[in-house]
């Protein structure tokens, strides 16, 4: 199993389209994060984790039991005017968020994602 900053990595080398990465535990303290050279930084690290805390709270309260009928949640897309950004649930506890720019091509970046990320925390 490859390591969280090695996921990153690898997710960050995969597609030049995806700004920034990070992955953090469920209370949104950051493990591990990869950005893009040169690209104007839209939030802070603070605002990051702050970001990623709401990010596990939404996550952990979806695990509702309507997930019996509808299966294990895989990923969320929002869109907003600056960029879009995709969180994913890891198997090993953790959230993995990723953002790109609004011109990508989104479905093709995340079905890349989600290989690696199920290829390497099977």
């Amino acid at each position: 199993m490859m390591d969280h900053q090695q996921l990153i990595d690898t997710i960050m080398g995969n597609d030049k389209n995806i700004r920034f990465a990070t992955i953090s535990n469920m209370v949104g303290d950051i493990e591990a994060t990869g950005q893009s050279e040169g690209l104007e930084k839209f939030l802070t690290l603070e605002e990051t984790k702050e970001s990623m805390e709401y990010a596990a709270k939404a996550w952990i309260h979806a695990r509702t039991p309507h997930f019996k009928k509808l299966g294990e949640g895989l990923y969320t897309l929002t869109a907003y005017e600056k960029l879009k950004r995709v969180t994913i649930p890891l198997e090993d506890g953790f959230l993995l968020l990723a953002t790109m720019d609004n011109k990508s091509e989104h479905n093709q970046i995340i079905d890349g994602i989600l290989k690696l990320v199920h290829e390497d925390h099977a």
